[in-house]
């Protein structure tokens, strides 16, 4: 779906929902529930081990203005930054009605934090490499605590990892010793 220019955000939802394990083994579970307040609807709620919530935000994977070079400096451009505002504003009405939340559903929200994957590099317009779109993106997160933002090729190539490191530690060969 991300190598459709045109896949809309429901379309990618629809192949991340319950692939939890994609965003990395911190999560144990997708929550079923997608709204805890009223202002909220989660694209995917997931229960990290610790019992509070991570939310992931999905954008779409075609925007051309995810990095952009106004004055020579690299930078996030606006989608990315509306993404990140809508992920800030879910946070906030997690803190403020955590009680709530925790009493009624037993998740807790205090310790909440985001992750927005937008975007991929092959889209980026103008002579900005796919380097350059991750630098970008690893500069503008080491500025912020709860939220990460990632692309698609970010999230797909750490899939792969995650899936050739599960693939070799299930090699059902055994290791000769050869001092045995």
């Amino acid at each position: 779906m991300v190598d459709h220019s045109d896949s809309a955000e429901s379309a990618l939802h629809a192949c991340l929902k319950n692939q939890e394990w994609i965003f990395g083994g911190a999560y144990v579970a997708e929550l079923a529930r997608r709204q805890y307040t009223p202002e909220t609807i989660l694209d995917i709620p997931l229960l990290r081990g610790d019992g509070s919530l991570h939310v992931v935000e999905l954008k779409r994977a075609n925007i051309q203005d995810l990095v952009i070079r106004p004055s020579g400096h690299l930078m996030l451009g606006a989608p990315a930054h509306r993404a990140v505002s809508q992920a800030q504003n879910y946070l906030r009405a997690m803190d403020e009605n955590r009680q709530t939340i925790l009493a009624r559903y037993g998740i807790d929200t205090r310790r909440a934090s985001a992750t927005v994957v937008i975007g991929h590099p092959q889209y980026v317009r103008g002579s900005i490499t796919p380097q350059e779109v991750a630098e970008t993106l690893r500069t503008y997160n080491t500025h912020m605590a709860r939220i990460e933002v990632i692309t698609y090729e970010t999230l797909l190539e750490s899939a792969s990892r995650m899936l050739a490191l599960s693939s070799a530690g299930q090699d059902p060969t055994p290791i000769e010793d050869p001092t045995a």
